[in-house]
């Protein structure tokens, strides 16, 4: 899945808006307030990738994406799960190797100005 014009958690993160798309998830770029954090666990064979997203209605949703390339035809599997009020990030089942960050770059890809955390 590799585009050398964006970086490689932009273009994961496109592909999961895509199926999304795809999957009548209810959820397109249009609906989105805000990325405020985004997690992955980079492997060479499969890897994992979560957003947690402000949608314009309020709502705050986890998208999560995982790419098998273990297997013939590299499975994808994509959930969005929706985030309790008291949840800042939601309850992963192993969270080994997981790692948190800010994705600006997306929100600016999206052309959303986010608050300042600075």
């Amino acid at each position: 899945m590799a585009d050398s014009a964006h970086p490689a958690d932009l273009t994961v993160f496109l592909r999961a808006l895509q199926l999304a798309g795809e999957r009548a998830l209810g959820i397109r770029a249009e609906d989105i307030a805000l990325v405020e954090a985004a997690w992955s666990i980079p492997d060479t064979v499969v890897s994992s990738h979560g957003w947690v997203l402000a949608l314009e209605d309020g709502r705050r949703v986890h998208l999560e994406y995982t790419l098998d390339d273990s297997r013939r035809g590299a499975p994808e599997e994509l959930t969005l799960t929706q985030l309790r009020l008291d949840e800042t990030y939601p309850a992963m089942e192993n969270d080994a190797g997981v790692l948190w960050y800010r994705p600006e770059h997306i929100n600016r890809h999206l052309g959303i100005g986010g608050p300042s955390l600075h």
